[in-house]
């Protein structure tokens, strides 16, 4: 069996998907809105702030131990070691979120507070896989097939963290995202690197 780390992959190309914010169809055309109150350098900063973590765990994910196929129990290894390295990225991020200070601008720890359950969500679907891979028996073929096929199963879990919808909050709370295009940490969402294809 091929082992394919599709899951982990998409984790990585979660947060990207705020880009696409901005390129929903024009609404019926309304009475403009009363322009969002300027961001000051402290909103701007916490803002920054928050989107480096996300930024952070997304590139972390890029560049995950190789899955070694060269036989099933370097395989087995390999996996868990991207599993390990994965599920504490996701740790490190959910921590860093937690310790986050008040936001200066309203609204915001609301906003850090769906992203950081996004996260806890991620961190359990890692964990939770993790202890896929350490049943998995890698002596015999078909028990090592069927415990691949399980994990995978587990990591599917993760396209049912709906990371979009905790970022359309910022988007929605005119002065965060006001902040955050002023944030040298927040361009990745805005202006994100051509998609690389996802490893085999």
């Amino acid at each position: 069996m091929r082992f394919r780390a599709t899951s982990l992959a998409a984790l990585a190309a979660i947060p990207l998907a705020l880009s696409a914010c901005g390129a929903a169809p024009a609404p019926t055309p309304e009475p403009a809105p009363a322009p969002p109150k300027a961001a000051g350098p402290e909103g701007v900063e916490w803002a920054g702030r928050l989107c480096g973590l996300v930024n952070d765990f997304s590139a972390s994910q890029k560049s995950l131990p190789a899955v070694d196929k060269s036989n099933t129990q370097a395989m087995k290894n390999s996996v868990v070691a991207r599993l390990d390295t994965a599920s504490k990225t996701a740790d490190g991020t959910v921590r860093g979120l937690q310790e986050l200070p008040p936001s200066p601008i309203e609204g915001g720890d609301q906003v850090n507070q769906g992203i950081r359950d996004g996260f806890v969500q991620i961190r359990d679907v890692l964990v939770g896989a993790r202890a896929k891979a350490d049943q998995v028996d890698p002596n015999d073929k078909q028990k090592f097939t069927e415990g691949m096929t399980a994990l995978q199963a587990e990591l599917q879990k993760s396209s049912q963290v709906d990371l979009n919808s905790k970022f359309g909050a910022l988007e929605k709370n005119k002065q965060l995202a006001a902040a955050a295009k002023q944030a040298p940490g927040c361009q990745p969402f805005f202006n994100p690197a051509p998609a690389q294809p996802a490893p085999a």
